[in-house]
């Protein structure tokens, strides 16, 4: 069974043990071989690695590759809970270089609210909020 990559849980891992090293991104990518700071650095930032770098990185942190992998793939989208999707939303906000700290953190607040009521079904009759005419 085929499992996905917690992005999110390998970036925090890689800060950390760079952290505790006190290394920089470039140091640390040179000591995993083959492994550019830039790829480096957009891992850390939840970008999913191929799976050569992948070994690499567990290899580097000395764990198991299966140590980030999460539910199986075979589950569509809307098998998949509600925070996971919100979570996934998150993470290609705050990697968006392009939006100011306002706005994401507005829309990020915005999708927490809007998932939050889908949760309650408390979200207004669509058919009922657009206006006639349109």
């Amino acid at each position: 069974m085929q499992h996905e990559i917690n992005v999110n849980a390998l970036g925090e891992a890689i800060q950390r043990h760079r952290e505790d090293k006190k290394l920089t991104v470039r140091a640390a990518a040179e000591q995993m071989e083959s492994v550019s700071p830039s790829t480096l650095s957009r891992i850390e930032r939840g970008s999913l690695p191929d799976l050569d770098t992948y070994m690499r990185i567990c290899r580097w942190l000395n764990v198991d590759p299966a140590h980030f992998a999460t539910e199986p793939i075979g589950k569509t989208k809307s098998e998949r809970k509600p925070e996971l999707m919100t979570e996934d939303i998150i993470v290609h906000l705050r990697a968006d270089k392009l939006l100011n700290v306002q706005t994401r953190d507005a829309l990020i607040t915005m999708i927490e609210v809007a998932y939050a009521a889908s949760r309650r079904n408390v979200l207004p009759n669509e058919a009922q909020s657009i206006p006639s005419g349109v």
